[in-house]
């Protein structure tokens, strides 16, 4: 488990299963990623059945420390052990939850799992149509934009443009050297603090 400031990054439950498949097949999230299909059950059980087993991609459950309830997830998908590259995604479920902060921590926190664990150089995500305010957030936790395809989405009834977004490892020292990212807290602090929250488990 991954300690932050306002929350933990963790695995994903068994009991998250219901209200993640309710976001997966909830229309105004899942057109944030682009085409909404629906998702079956059957599809989505093999979905979470797999998290453990698939050496390309680490989903991470975004709580409030001290607090159970999942806010969302982190992915990082098509883990590349050749390249040391991945792409990275995020979701913030409840309406409520958004703008509090929660997702830019969780993000800086992954980065810096990548870095540090998974011995990535390089990410990247996409960005459809014209979501400014993602595009921001992402800027400030050090993504660069590298390039535009044009009309290589389709949301909602209509051809969107896709924004490119990457980050080399250079730049994420860069930028943690001029501290603007929290770095993960120490061994000891961890595990007290992990401790804490698997108390509240109980």
């Amino acid at each position: 488990m991954l300690i932050g400031t306002k929350i933990c990054l963790g695995p994903v439950l068994q009991a998250d299963g219901p209200l993640i498949f309710n976001w997966t097949n909830t229309h105004g999230l899942a057109v944030l990623n682009g085409v909404y299909r629906p998702t079956d059950q059957s599809r989505f059980d093999g979905w979470m059945s797999g998290l453990g087993n698939d050496p390309t991609r680490t989903v991470f459950a975004i709580r409030k420390q001290g607090d159970l309830r999942l806010l969302g997830y982190v992915q990082i998908a098509n883990i590349h052990p050749a390249i040391h590259s991945a792409e990275m995604g995020i979701l913030i479920g409840g309406i409520a939850d958004r703008g509090q902060g929660y997702g830019q921590e969780a993000m800086r926190m992954a980065v810096e799992f990548c870095w540090r664990e998974l011995n990535l150089q390089r990410l990247s995500l996409y960005v459809y149509g014209a979501n400014d305010h993602a595009i921001r957030v992402y800027s400030k936790i050090g993504f660069v934009h590298e390039g535009l395809l044009r009309r290589a989405g389709y949301v909602d009834g209509r051809y969107v443009d896709v924004t490119v977004m990457g980050m080399l490892r250079r730049d994420g020292e860069e930028w943690h050297l001029l501290g603007q990212a929290d770095r993960l807290p120490d061994a000891s602090a961890q595990g007290d603090a992990e401790r804490a929250w698997m108390s509240s488990c109980l």
